[in-house]
């Protein structure tokens, strides 16, 4: 799945990641140490989407290393 399929917004504790076709939202919290993780992290999934959001989670959260690592460039 491309990066353009999700849209990244990077808070000040936590990464947004949202799916644009099927409409999931995954929440990553900022660590302190200032990295992202799987644990602690949040998955909202659309119930009207034929995708289950867990199916889409670990390309969200390599989205979400993606963004960080980005913002830090």
């Amino acid at each position: 799945m491309a990066d353009s399929d999700f849209n990244a917004s990077i808070l000040e504790n936590e990464i947004i990641i949202a799916h644009v076709a099927e409409g999931h939202i995954y929440r990553f919290p900022i660590l302190s140490n200032g990295t992202i993780s799987m644990h602690g992290s949040l998955a909202e999934p659309n119930p009207d989407s034929p995708i289950s959001a867990r199916r889409l989670f670990t390309e969200a959260y390599r989205v979400a290393r993606a963004a960080l690592n980005s913002e830090r460039h």
